[in-house]
């Protein structure tokens, strides 16, 4: 999943257009429990595997896009 398609997420949840791939979730309106809306919808379309810390620890599109990225490598090598 792209940065663009994550912050695309992150606007729908926040009800906003306005959020860029560096834009943190929690500085542009996000909460505790938006983040679990988005848990939830990323792992709709990624499966399972986020979890709360992995957005505290990476809260921006960019970011969520490695650590999903480095899952599925990780994944794909065992």
């Amino acid at each position: 999943m792209t940065p663009h398609q994550i912050a695309d997420i992150f606007g729908e949840i926040i009800e906003t257009d306005e959020i860029a791939p560096d834009d943190n979730f929690f500085e542009v309106g996000g909460n505790s429990m938006l983040a679990l809306q988005l848990i939830a919808r990323l792992t709709e379309r990624c499966g399972p595997g986020l979890r709360l810390i992995d957005i505290v620890r990476e809260p921006t599109p960019e970011g969520l896009a490695r650590t999903l990225a480095d899952r599925a490598e990780a994944g794909a090598v065992k």
